[in-house]
């Protein structure tokens, strides 16, 4: 398993619980997985190199946005969440970005994060399937019992599979489940096998 993967996917994990379980019976708040998400910025640029930016709904202006001379608020655009090599500005040659003079604007990571029904999570995993990116990811809510968690990621790889375009040995997964209740909430981070076949935990457990 690609070390990066297993890096990303820890920090991810980390930060996810670290933001804390939502409150009484609500779901996690979107906000802070964004945040999470955020945060694991650096691993990112130090994989890809160029430099990275990273976009969602809501996230405040960026404070030293190195592509425009002011703080521009970002809106949504087409996923969830994304880390892109150069940002859109750029990509678009809005009058206030630099230039592009190295490299090429890209989509390194595109994450949807879907806490609602299984059929809601099957359509934003169909959205992630349709992303031209390095590394993709679902942030979903897992079913609690063992029985009903392989289930569902038995009915996930289905999905993958019914894609034309899937090709599991030539991409990178994050398959992030989250499951919670009052004062409680865990999060699993595991991908695909290099088929594409089954999931499989990011982080095996130490043997005894």
């Amino acid at each position: 398993m690609d070390q990066f993967l297993v890096n990303l996917g820890a920090a991810l994990q980390v930060a996810i619980v670290k933001s804390g379980p939502p409150k009484g019976h609500r779901r996690p708040d979107t906000k802070k997985i964004y945040k999470a998400l955020e945060s694991v910025e650096n691993l990112v640029a130090d994989r890809f190199d160029g430099p990275v930016f990273h976009r969602y709904r809501g996230r405040s202006p960026n404070v030293k946005p190195s592509y425009s001379q002011k703080p521009q608020k970002s809106v949504e655009y087409l996923w969830d969440f994304s880390f892109s090599r150069y940002a859109i500005p750029q990509a678009i040659e809005k009058s206030s970005a630099t230039k592009i003079t190295k490299g090429k604007y890209e989509l390194l990571l595109v994450a949807e994060s879907e806490l609602g029904t299984q059929d809601e999570i099957c359509r934003d995993l169909l959205k992630v399937l349709e992303a031209r990116c390095l590394v993709r990811c679902l942030i979903y809510r897992q079913p609690k019992r063992g029985s009903d968690c392989r289930e569902f990621h038995d009915r996930m790889l289905r999905v993958m599979h019914n894609h034309a375009q899937f090709r599991p040995r030539n991409e990178m997964w994050l398959l992030v489940g989250l499951t919670w209740a009052p004062g409680a909430m865990t999060c699993d981070v595991r991908t695909l096998n290099r088929a594409g076949t089954a999931v499989v935990s990011v982080a095996p457990p130490k043997p005894a």
